[in-house]
């Protein structure tokens, strides 16, 4: 107990103040998160420095009244700071979980805030319902493809199906790595493709079972869309079109029948009607 009255006393005199307790944050994969410092340690504060990971790297900071970004290629495009202190992660992956820690400098001494993220990878889960629903229709064994707005080469592509929202497909551009495909839903093993140049999902030969309700969220670090659609996969068959079309012909065939007997029944008998006159 002595020794740590020394340890404090000597920061104290130093001017140093440590907050040792983490806020922890949690995230979904391509949403955003903001660390928000408490703002009385900001008042009047003459550098605030945001740092990254268990070395502290510096990643953003306000200097008087300028806001600074480091070159740090995982958060590149993605930060954005403000004079109240408050830090915000845009489009985060997997490899934002970490610690940041908020180095705030005032005249009398240097404070530190410490916020603990994780960004996790949900199997599941439903977003974006007020997206405009796109409807399709295929026979079984056709081949069917989702196409998603222009993207620009940032974006997490994440693909879900059914009332779930079961993970079924993900393709990060920035990464530029290959897209990747879960086993969540046994009815797609080995069936789909996701293009990773546009991310469009194609669906090959499929199946009835295939019908339902398919979800696409578009992560970038400019703004995050959502697309819907509806597919329906019917058995292989006349369509209803065409069998209303078979309808409509048969139809007129046998009014043109019905036509045809009437007009002979008439013609028959103004001919008895004709032969009797002349005999009469």
């Amino acid at each position: 107990m002595k020794s740590t009255y020394k340890i404090v006393l000597i920061l104290l005199m130093c001017g140093v103040y440590y907050i040792e307790t983490d806020e922890v944050k949690s995230v979904m994969e391509g949403d955003s998160v903001t660390l928000n410092p408490d703002i009385s340690k900001i008042q009047g504060m003459v550098l605030l420095l945001w740092r990254f990971g268990e070395k502290g790297s510096t990643i953003a900071q306000i200097d008087g009244n300028d806001i600074l970004y480091e070159d740090y290629e995982v958060f590149r495009g993605r930060l954005q700071l403000d004079q109240t202190g408050s830090l915000t992660i845009k489009n985060v992956r997997t490899n934002h979980s970490g610690l940041y820690k908020a180095e705030i400098s005032h005249n009398s001494g240097t404070s530190y805030i410490k916020f603990r993220v994780t960004v996790y990878e949900s199997p599941s889960g439903i977003a974006g319902a007020e997206a405009e629903m796109k409807s399709m229709s295929v026979k079984e064994g056709d081949l069917v493809t989702l196409h998603v707005p222009q993207i620009q080469g940032d974006e997490l592509i994440v693909w879900r199906f059914g009332d779930e929202g079961k993970l079924i497909a993900k393709h990060d551009l920035e990464a530029k790595s290959s897209p990747l495909y879960y086993e969540t839903d046994e009815r797609f093993r080995d069936r789909l493709k996701l293009n990773d140049q546009t991310g469009s999902l194609t669906i090959p030969n499929t199946r009835t079972t295939d019908s339902g309700h398919y979800n696409v969220k578009i992560s970038s670090n400019n703004q995050t869309l959502y697309k819907r659609f509806t597919v329906t996969v019917s058995e292989p068959g006349l369509s209803p079109a065409a069998v209303a079309g078979i309808v409509v012909a048969g139809i007129v065939v046998v009014v043109l029948l019905v036509t045809a007997a009437a007009t002979g029944v008439i013609y028959h008998q103004r001919k008895i009607a004709e032969m009797r006159k002349y005999y009469s």
